[in-house]
């Protein structure tokens, strides 16, 4: 579905490792009116594959180098923004002088500084004593609980008919522990905990874009969480879901490989319409 928000109802995703030509256009388009490009992407789903296995996704060679030559153009300025922990994401995408936002941005690095979210840093504690609760209440199945320090993952992919268990024993364990002090939300095939603070992956991007003014806003993200960006976007900038969900986003790719083809065509051609700008 292109040039209009989605409702989930349109067209299917262009095939895997092609661009809209739609999304090309309002790109090139764009670009030729802004001043500058703040380029931001979510990670798994994304820049990488969904796996089975939280530890196994990487940043393939291609999206790396084309990200590293959107960081050095002097117009463009690049966030990856993801729900895993910040010092995880940025070894897994391992690209120095690009902003990064852990936790759903929760966590930031920017400017070689690294900051929390001081509510969610006062709620560690309690979150440790929930996934202490959750890991009791799934042992001996094939989920697991990933602590993020100040938000948590469980995991049931590799398990999927416990999906209403997995649910009943995060709902338990939090209103047990601090019923108003975490905010449960789910993604493809795993539950979120994050601390009920008024932050998420929308909030991060909207002071990205007042950090750039000037600049074209792009977000691309392929889950729940991420329809929080999208939203956060104005009708000029770009948002680009990946997958067939519903969603809030104008734009589709389908699978991590149209967004690797996107970002080289982002870099092939669209910075050719910005510098004209420029020019």
């Amino acid at each position: 579905m292109t040039g209009e928000r989605s409702d989930g109802s349109g067209s299917d995703p262009t095939p895997s490792g092609d661009v809209d030509p739609d999304l090309r256009s309002a790109m090139a388009t764009r670009l030729r009116d802004a001043d500058g490009l703040l380029f931001c992407t979510d990670f798994d789903g994304t820049l990488a594959g969904i796996e089975t296995d939280p530890d196994a996704p990487a940043i393939g060679t291609a999206n790396r180098e084309a990200l590293e030559t959107l960081r050095d153009h002097p117009g463009v300025h690049v966030a990856v923004i993801s729900g895993r922990e910040l010092a995880d994401l940025r070894e897994r995408v391992g690209i120095a002088g690009v902003d990064y936002a852990g936790n759903h941005g929760l966590e930031l690095y920017q400017g070689e500084e690294a900051s929390v979210h001081p509510e969610a840093a006062e709620r560690e504690r309690e979150l440790e004593r929930i996934v202490d609760m959750v890991e009791d209440d799934l042992a001996g199945t094939d989920c697991f609980v990933e602590n993020k320090t100040v938000s948590a993952t469980i995991h049931y992919r590799s398990d999927p008919e416990r999906e209403a268990e997995v649910h009943d024993a995060v709902e338990s364990a939090v209103e047990q522990v601090a019923p108003d002090g975490f905010e449960v939300s789910t993604g493809k095939e795993i539950i979120e905990l994050t601390p009920a603070v008024a932050w998420d992956k929308g909030k991060v991007v909207s002071q990205l874009m007042e950090d750039y003014p000037d600049s074209l806003a792009v977000y691309i993200g392929d889950d729940t969480t991420d329809e929080a960006a999208f939203r956060a976007l104005s009708d000029e900038d770009i948002s680009v879901h990946v997958g067939d969900d519903e969603t809030a986003a104008a734009y589709r790719l389908a699978d991590p490989e149209g967004v690797t083809a996107f970002i080289e065509w982002v870099v092939e051609e669209g910075l050719d319409e910005l510098d004209g700008h420029a020019d």
